[in-house]
């Protein structure tokens, strides 16, 4: 019966192979009784386990092991004669095992490649100041919780905000949609908007020390960026607004451009011009004054279309340049002489319809 002992491996390495195969050992012809000890023994070639016909041995605290098979394992030929063992023919790595390395050496380079890539993000990490305070996603996660309690409807505006760490900083979102908040956030000042931020960048920044807060202040609904801003990890602030206009400035913008419509002989004066945004309809109100029997409404009444709809298209284009091209875009021209029906011209969808003004 065999007595099992713990559990060995014996690894064999290539410089046992050439042991093997490089020497011979001669003995004398004696017979000697040895007394056998088997262990379980496991045998391990290139990480992988080998199972052999015949069970490695101890004898006298020496391991023996089969030699063909340990030699066949490492791809070598076992052959006797003339009570010779001969060990012969080591192989070369068959194409599918030079695939096999090729793969190998390839994956070894990559690993070594993101190693790479992740030593040098550690650095900026250690540059940010990331291992002296609490980044974990939990932990940025409740600063969020808390941001969003304090400020999430602040001046009467459905705020949406998120927090989350980008390389080696926190970068912050802000954003409301125009569609239930444009004319609140219009009544907001640049300096109202950019202390909001620096606010919510102050709190965070006690929260979590010594990191760089980058973010952009975001009008939702059309996918525009209103601002960019930055607070460093001394304190230091800057906010920049984008060439967006809200609904009010782009009003004046155009009042001040668009003066007179100057297709006619002689031009109409434009009083004023005003603009509404409802359920993604921009529509612009263009007031004139056509007093009964007065140059004006003759001009009107004798106004070539094709140069009216020129004139409109430029309007139109201005427009939707600021709000992009999700929107509609109605232009009506109004007349504010007493008796006047109202709308004496229409363009929607680059169509133009003119309504003449009887005395």
């Amino acid at each position: 019966m065999k007595k099992f002992k713990s559990y060995k491996v014996l690894c064999l390495t290539l410089g046992l192979g050439v042991a093997l195969s490089g020497t011979i050992v001669n003995a004398a012809n004696i017979t000697k009784t040895l007394k056998a000890v088997y262990s379980n023994i496991a045998i391990s070639y290139n990480g992988q386990n080998k199972l052999l016909s015949s069970e490695p041995f101890l004898v006298d605290g020496v391991t023996y092991v089969p030699l063909r098979a340990v030699s066949e394992i490492m791809g070598a030929n076992v052959s006797w004669a003339n009570n010779t063992v001969y060990i012969t023919n080591q192989t070369t790595p068959t194409v599918s095992n030079q695939q096999e390395i090729a793969a190998k050496n390839f994956e070894i380079a990559s690993l070594k490649q993101q190693l790479d890539v992740a030593k040098r993000e550690l650095e900026t990490y250690k540059g940010t100041g990331i291992g002296g305070g609490d980044l974990t996603t939990a932990s940025i996660n409740t600063t969020l919780n808390k941001i969003v309690s304090t400020y999430s409807d602040d001046f009467d505006i459905d705020w949406t905000i998120d927090l989350k760490q980008v390389s080696g900083r926190l970068e912050l979102t802000v954003s409301y949609n125009s569609r239930s908040d444009s004319a609140k956030f219009d009544r907001l000042t640049t300096t109202k908007r950019k202390q909001f931020i620096k606010e919510i960048c102050y709190d965070i920044s006690m929260i979590h020390k010594d990191i760089e807060i980058r973010g952009t202040l975001e009008e939702s609904r059309n996918d525009k960026e209103v601002a960019t801003f930055r607070y460093t990890k001394t304190g230091s602030y800057t906010y920049e607004e984008k060439s967006f206009l809200s609904v009010s400035d782009l009003s004046r913008e155009l009042e001040r451009y668009y003066t007179t419509i100057d297709v006619t002989t002689p031009s109409i004066p434009v009083d004023n011009i005003e603009l509404t945004e409802r359920n993604g309809v921009v529509t612009a109100s263009i007031y004139v004054n056509l007093p009964t029997a007065s140059t004006y409404r003759t001009a009107w009444n004798n106004i070539n279309k094709l140069d009216l709809r020129d004139y409109l298209d430029k309007i139109a284009d201005d427009i939707e340049e600021e709000y992009g091209s999700s929107n509609s875009i109605a232009l009506l021209i109004r007349d504010t002489s007493p008796g006047s029906p109202g709308i004496i011209g229409r363009y929607e969808n680059g169509r133009v319809t003119v309504y003449e003004r009887r005395d």
